[in-house]
């Protein structure tokens, strides 16, 4: 009979065996309620909230950190691009340098070379005009050495001493002529 007794209070206020009123229990659970509700608001929602931002701005850097990888990675390869286009353009100055100095080279060789025929051409005209000039003094002397010996002759006989002594004579003559127009 007890138990029925207890059985039978529990279905009909189960609050009341437990010692509870059902009004705290309401109060309780509507405490409960508010509670959660003012944490919703007041704590997850912000936190919620700022937990979306801070994926959405790591997704942002993340994005950007992509798009700058990519950035780079094509600057780097029109940086390589650039840099073996200039190495080639450099290259083919070179040569084309390399060609012009030797055109020019050639050229200068060219010019001296012309210059020291042209030199020795006027060289060689000159010591044949030397020439020239020296061989008519010499027959010039040689013409006045003879005239001077058939003077010398036609006014006297000759013997042979004075056939030496004149010769002597005319030879130093014509030495001392000789340096005297030197």
């Amino acid at each position: 009979m007890i138990s029925e007794l207890i059985g039978s209070q529990l279905l009909a206020n189960p609050f009341e065996a437990l010692g509870l009123e059902w009004q705290s229990v309401l109060l309780h659970l509507f405490n409960l309620v508010v509670l959660t509700v003012g944490l919703y608001f007041l704590l997850f929602k912000p936190v919620k909230r700022m937990i979306r931002e801070r994926k959405e701005k790591v997704a942002k850097i993340e994005k950007e950190n992509a798009e700058l990888s990519e950035e780079v990675r094509r600057m780097k390869e029109s940086g390589e691009k650039v840099l073996s286009e200039a190495r080639q353009e450099a290259a083919s100055i070179r040569e084309a340098a390399k060609k012009e100095a030797d055109r020019k080279a050639d050229e200068i060789v060219g010019q001296a070379r012309e210059q020291a025929r042209g030199m020795l051409e006027q060289t060689e005209r000159s010591l044949g005009e030397e020439r020239r000039k020296l061989q008519k003094d010499i027959e010039r002397e040689i013409a006045d050495v003879s005239v001077l010996v058939a003077e010398k002759v036609i006014e006297k006989s000759i013997s042979a001493e004075d056939n030496k002594k004149l010769i002597i004579e005319s030879i130093e003559q014509w030495s001392k002529q000789e340096h005297e127009e030197q």
